[in-house]
């Protein structure tokens, strides 16, 4: 299974957030999951970073056209830490490569990036957990679906601020799947 994490590529990430973005990389290694993310640093980095250094399985969908490239920007992180490398040109066209590619997302903090990838990723069906509590986006998404008048199946986007039932939710949703 693999399960998207689409959140801030910001470099200021809280210590409530950097605690939890391991707590997140170690239950998802502990339940077997592949960590896939859109190759930024934050929290999506801090994620993927300590999932393979204790042994899980990481992914990475650069939006830049090549190793090199990826590395001249600031905000992506090492490519190192991922076991497989994908590059899509554009963040919009990585965003639904990506998005296309996962069994579910996680979605914590965040800015306008991570609401695209939520909209594009629900827009496509992709079961959704949001991690409520950790700031940015997260804390607007509700609103965000009640002001877009789209009725969405209430299966696909699951609202909680424990990150295992998060992580659960999307598990038993692939199993449902299959």
């Amino acid at each position: 299974m693999k399960i998207g994490i689409f959140s801030s590529a910001s470099f200021k990430v809280s210590s409530k957030n950097k605690k939890l973005a391991k707590s997140i990389a170690e239950y998802l290694k502990e339940k077997g999951v592949e960590v896939v993310t859109g190759g930024s640093l934050g929290i999506p980095g801090i994620i993927a970073e300590h999932t393979y250094k204790i042994g899980g399985k990481t992914s990475v969908y650069s939006p830049d056209k090549n190793k090199k490239d990826h590395d001249k920007r600031h905000d992506n992180h090492c490519l190192d830490f991922y076991h497989n490398k994908k590059f899509i040109p554009g963040f919009t066209a990585r965003s639904l490569a990506m998005i296309k590619s996962i069994d579910g997302a996680i979605v914590l903090n965040g800015r306008i990036g991570t609401l695209s990838e939520f909209t594009i990723g629900i827009e496509e069906g992709l079961p959704v957990s949001v991690l409520e509590g950790t700031g940015g986006i997260t804390d607007h998404l509700r609103t965000i679906i009640k002001i877009s008048k789209k009725k969405y199946p209430k299966d696909k986007i699951y609202f909680t601020s424990s990150y295992k039932k998060a992580i659960d939710n999307l598990i038993l949703k692939k199993k449902k799947k299959n």
